[in-house]
């Protein structure tokens, strides 16, 4: 996919020389993943999302707080280079329709553009961030995976996972492989958008019953099961 046009954008200031776009993804995508970004993490990178470009032409976006992850293929974006960029909450007002994307300058001006490219939001300050985005398929994989829940989640990122299935499409599926593997789901009927992500199991186990419940008495016929 060729760069959109550059054209002077009402609203923002004139742009310096060789200034172009460099991002245009959907902002259902950017809504979709912004809740699973980390919030105010000392790993300053986590608290924005990775867009990056996949070798056949489509924008791969991926937002990660080191418990969960989710990414979403957005087949119609854009990206001339992998970036990770700050999303304002305020930004996020703007982004459930699918005819409106976030934009995103070379050098770091951030908006999200309206039906006819109109700059509905226009994000203050560089809203790229730098640093190296961990790579999400290191801890992504399907092999050995079925379809099911096993293992103990943080319930509220299931509850996270459960809520965009809600919002956004039209079913959630969820596979797991083992205790410790993450807990995979998929999400359908988001048009043109694909999405799936993770949540990392935690360290728990209930294999015998607590010592504290009583020990069934000896059974002398069927009356006193």
């Amino acid at each position: 996919m060729n760069a959109p046009d550059q054209m002077k954008i009402d609203g923002l200031p004139e742009a310096e020389e060789n200034t172009h776009m460099i991002v245009r993804i959907s902002a259902v995508a950017v809504k979709l993943v912004h809740p699973f970004a980390a919030q105010n993490d000392i790993r300053f990178y986590l608290n924005g999302i990775n867009v990056r470009p996949l070798d056949d032409g489509s924008v791969m976006i991926v937002a990660t707080n080191g418990h969960r992850y989710i990414v979403v293929r957005d087949p119609n974006g854009y990206a001339e280079k992998e970036i990770i960029v700050s999303i304002s909450k305020d930004a996020l007002k703007h982004t459930s329709s699918a005819k409106h994307t976030l934009d995103v300058m070379s050098n770091g001006n951030a908006m999200i553009s309206g039906d006819v490219a109109q700059p509905l939001f226009i994000q203050p300050g560089n809203s790229i961030i730098e640093g190296d985005f961990p790579r999400i398929e290191r801890v992504a994989s399907t092999v050995g995976y079925r379809e099911g829940i096993s293992g103990a989640v943080n319930p509220r990122y299931l509850n996270d996972a459960l809520a965009i299935g809600k919002t956004f499409g039209e079913s959630i599926r969820f596979f797991t492989r083992d205790n410790d593997s993450p807990l995979t789901f998929v999400l359908g009927g988001l048009g043109d958008l694909e999405c799936f992500g993770g949540i990392m199991k935690l360290n728990d186990s209930f294999d015998a019953l607590p010592n504290w419940f009583p020990l069934p008495k000896p059974i002398e016929s069927l009356s006193d099961i």
